[in-house]
């Protein structure tokens, strides 16, 4: 063993670092927990406040152009934070604060979709229940685990 690698090691081994390294686990710990309530209350609330997952057919009429956009736009917003917000975040408190402001992003449209689309358009409330729970699964904390780094390619 080099006297480099004996320093790096000697270094991280240091009961502060130890100390930090650990903290950052457990706080990966609690983002992965709250993503996978958040995922899951997705579901949740369909079968608690609408009743189960809706069925049958749309009604002749077309849905409001306005509900689309009141579905999409969270949406959006919740992928700006998640690519433009939490990549710049440098600590993971910022990062668990950007992921929650997301993940309640990404779940708004399902209460839009319960309340505002209603019954007369269950097929277009699992529309939006799905691009909800897609918009859910980007925010996987994996940018918050200690160890995980995507190498960028040199392009």
């Amino acid at each position: 063993m080099g006297v480099g690698t004996r320093l790096y090691l000697k270094t991280f081994l240091h009961s502060a670092n130890c100390y930090i390294f650990c903290m950052n686990k457990q706080q990966a710990l609690v983002m992965w927990i709250l993503w996978f309530a958040f995922l899951q209350s997705a579901l949740a609330i369909h079968f608690v406040i609408g009743g189960g997952f809706p069925s049958g057919e749309n009604t002749a009429e077309p849905m409001a152009l306005w509900l689309w956009i009141a579905a999409a736009v969270p949406l959006i917003a919740a992928t700006v934070v998640r690519w433009l917000v939490i990549p710049k975040c440098a600590q993971q408190q910022q990062q668990l604060a950007a992921m929650i402001i997301g993940l309640a992003l990404s779940e708004l449209p399902i209460f839009f979709s319960l309340f505002l689309i209603g019954d007369a358009y269950p097929q277009n409330q699992i529309a939006v229940l799905i691009a909800a729970v897609f918009s859910l699964i980007q925010f996987a904390p994996s940018y918050g685990t200690p160890g995980y780094k995507i190498e960028q390619s040199p392009d």
